[in-house]
């Protein structure tokens, strides 16, 4: 097969955290026989690039180029708030993504959107004009960003007109719902794990520290500030508790100064974005793994929560938020712990309860592995696609 992917976010290197989970979803697609094609909007780098067996093409959305805002690495959530010159940059984008994938995608056998709003358009005119099929997937974003900007009429003709629409997880599919989008045209599939790479390995640890750690883009949603006031409240008992929490973004500056205002210099770091194989340490060196994610100010949260999967893959009891689609990976109190968005309380005393008892975070980090396995490696997810995509070609071919 060649499938066509129009995205709005992917990476550039092997370790480029930029729509990291979508690369990894089309390369193991690849890596089962099919030609993947990328098209992108550009981010700064290069444009035209071969990662790991997927064909990438980034496509530039404005000029001059030097004033492209909108697709930055923050995302175009947050960039689109950065004043009008970026807010033109909505309809040029939209102009040459439709575009590119006119020139670019014409012939793929099927195209999959990552984000059909905004990226929709461009595999809808490819339908109508050469017949190609489409599916979505939804992660979240998008019904936000229909209801913020009145444009939920664009998502649900872009969903009717799909041959399926593909949701992370059992909360952003009940959302959509919720919008009166069509039922019949969802199907839930989770982004998967490399159980190969992510697993239990000796790495170095230091007994005298409990390490706690968190993965994730420095933007609210994630909820790092209520993860590290419930370090505070940790370390009141606590003297050998530390947090690292990996990652760069927006918020960089604003939780070095709660970690500094709370004196937690030497109990926080924030670490930067890191290699995959730096991560893979870093998670079989930690003790415990915390997702605290909330539903931001715009009413966005967490789609599915892959670094959990990462996590619960290393063998390391996790703790995460009761939102979005963190409660299709933690069942509470068997494979990992749920506590309430944004309750600091509650979050510091379930990590003292874990630190207090070997024996539940051993059970937890045990069932959380055997879930993994079971459910979210990539053999598991990847042939959920291919059976998505063979069946359009079935369908069209019939």
């Amino acid at each position: 097969m060649k499938i066509g992917v129009i995205t709005s976010a992917y990476p550039e290197f092997k370790d480029d955290p930029h729509g990291i989970f979508v690369h990894r979803l089309m390369k193991e697609v690849s890596k089962q026989g099919n030609e993947v094609h990328v098209i992108a909007p550009h981010t700064g780098g290069v444009t035209k690039y071969n990662l790991e067996g997927v064909y990438v093409e980034k496509f530039h959305y404005f000029y001059p180029k030097r004033f492209e805002k909108l697709s930055g690495r923050s995302g175009m959530i947050d960039n689109v708030k950065e004043g009008f010159l970026v807010k033109i940059q909505v309809l040029t984008f939209l102009f040459f993504n439709i575009l590119y994938s006119l020139i670019k995608m014409r012939n793929m056998d099927i195209i999959h959107v990552q984000w059909p709003i905004p990226n929709g358009l461009g595999a809808f005119f490819l339908k109508k004009i050469y017949n190609i099929p489409y599916i979505n997937t939804i992660h979240g974003e998008e019904f936000h960003l229909s209801k913020r900007y009145h444009t939920l009429f664009a998502l649900k003709w872009l969903v009717n007109n799909s041959f399926n629409t593909i949701t992370n997880s059992t909360a952003t599919k009940n959302s959509c719902l919720k919008l009166g989008l069509n039922e019949d045209k969802f199907e839930v599939i989770p982004f998967g794990v490399d159980i190969n790479f992510f697993k239990p390995i000796c790495s170095p640890k230091n007994e005298n520290v409990f390490q706690l750690l968190s993965v994730g883009y420095l933007i609210e949603r994630k909820g790092f500030e209520y993860l590290i006031k419930a370090v505070k409240e940790v370390s009141k008992e606590y003297g050998n508790v530390k947090l690292k929490i990996i990652g760069s973004g927006p918020l960089e500056n604003k939780l070095k100064y709660l970690i500094n205002e709370l004196k937690l210099v030497n109990e926080v770091k924030l670490i930067g974005n890191v290699s995959d194989n730096e991560l893979l340490h870093l998670y079989n060196s930690s003790d415990l793994f915390i997702l605290p994610s909330i539903t931001d100010a715009q009413g966005n949260t967490e789609g599915l929560g892959v670094v959990l999967l990462e996590a619960m893959a290393c063998g390391l009891p996790v703790i995460g938020s009761k939102v979005g689609g963190i409660p299709d990976i933690i069942i509470d109190n068997e494979t990992g712990l749920l506590v309430n968005e944004r309750d600091i309380l509650e979050l510091s005393t379930k990590i003292k309860d874990l630190i207090d008892d070997k024996e539940l975070r051993q059970k937890l980090a045990t069932a959380g592995l055997n879930r993994v396995k079971q459910k979210f490696s990539w053999n598991h997810v990847i042939n959920s696609y291919l059976t998505a995509y063979k069946r359009i070609l079935n369908f069209s071919d019939g």
